[in-house]
């Protein structure tokens, strides 16, 4: 059973935060609204069905890439590997259907890779005693260089199946099939992460570990769990890029581990752990790339995109703490 001071943490932080969440969600819509009506003068292609997709296409890989992150970010840790498990994994998968290996197997193979990969992950970080932002970079290193050398560099073409293409570029009712994948996941790791004792154990445990701990419940398997998911996640979405692209790409999900770090913050999950929303996750992806099209849109220099990224994950990180100071300020005065 679980322990009644680790109930008492949870309901405690669960209460704060939705007294908060409701308000910060509410937010996220209006700058979500606002972006579309600034766009929608500004560029007449932007309100069209066709890039409203588009958006939430290339908003799909992150987003999923995200809800792991989120996970691992509420429980106080961090995973820089995702990008390069996302390239790895989705490599492998497009390399296996080169051997003729069947299409179900190829699938099971790569995101059994990414729980390994994941599992790894947290094994050094509970067992080496290492910081997970140290562990999961080095992971994300090794990966991303064995990526270099098994492709010599050099993007190769996969052989794809009509059943494995369809997982990237195939539509259900004019949708395409990632967004009805990251939609799926929303759905089923939102039961988990508010409604089952996995979630609530995670959340607890980035509140305070002594209460996980004392109440009897293993924190270092807890955290080997929620790495482990986190590298699953990753496989998923490295099989649907790797289905999209086409090709086994040494650069494939490069970079991504920031942008799933911003859509997660931007969501309104804290890097101190204990605060998370897979909801605010899936609006903060939607929102950092309908900025990222609206650059398109205007033609304003890529390179510029890392800046404006990098200001955004900035800003959001700031105010919350900002908003605390000056609360802290009334208070006293």
């Amino acid at each position: 059973m679980e322990n009644k001071g680790l109930e008492t943490v949870y309901r405690e932080n669960n209460f704060r935060f939705s007294l908060k969440i409701d308000r910060y969600l509410l937010g996220l819509f209006i700058v979500l609204g606002a972006i579309i009506v600034v766009m929608s003068f500004l560029s007449a292609n932007f309100l069209t069905h066709t890039n409203l997709l588009n958006v939430l296409q290339q908003a799909s890989f992150v987003m999923i890439l995200a809800f792991g992150m989120t996970f691992v970010l509420s429980t106080g840790g961090i995973d820089l590997s995702v990008g390069s498990i996302c390239g790895i994994c989705g490599g492998m998968a497009a390399w296996l259907l080169n051997k003729d290996v069947n299409v179900a197997i190829a699938i099971a193979a790569a995101l059994l890779l990414g729980v390994i990969i994941g599992a790894v992950n947290g094994l050094t970080i509970t067992k080496l005693n290492l910081s997970p932002f140290m562990a999961t970079l080095a992971m994300m290193i090794i990966l991303r260089g064995i990526l270099y050398v098994w492709t010599g560099a050099i993007p190769f073409r996969s052989y794809m199946t009509s059943s494995f293409q369809f997982l990237g570029s195939g539509r259900i009712f004019g949708v395409q099939f990632p967004v009805i994948v990251a939609i799926v996941l929303l759905v089923v790791l939102l039961i988990l992460y508010r409604k089952m004792k996995f979630g609530r154990h995670i959340l607890a445990l980035g509140s305070s570990e002594e209460a996980v701990r004392i109440s009897g419940i293993k924190v270092d398997m807890l955290r080997i769990k929620v790495y482990a998911l986190s590298g699953l996640i990753a496989a998923a979405a490295g099989v649907l890029l790797a289905s999209r692209l086409a090709t086994v790409n040494p650069e494939m999900g490069k970079g991504y581990e920031l942008e799933a770090i911003a859509a997660a913050i931007i969501g309104g999950t804290a890097l101190t752990g204990g605060k998370g929303t897979l909801v605010g996750t899936a609006l903060g992806a939607i929102i950092l790339f309908m900025i990222k099209n609206a650059m398109n849109l205007k033609n304003v220099n890529p390179y510029w995109e890392t800046i404006v990224i990098g200001f955004i994950i900035l800003l959001a990180v700031a105010v919350p703490i900002l908003a605390g100071y000056i609360k802290g300020r009334v208070k006293n005065s």
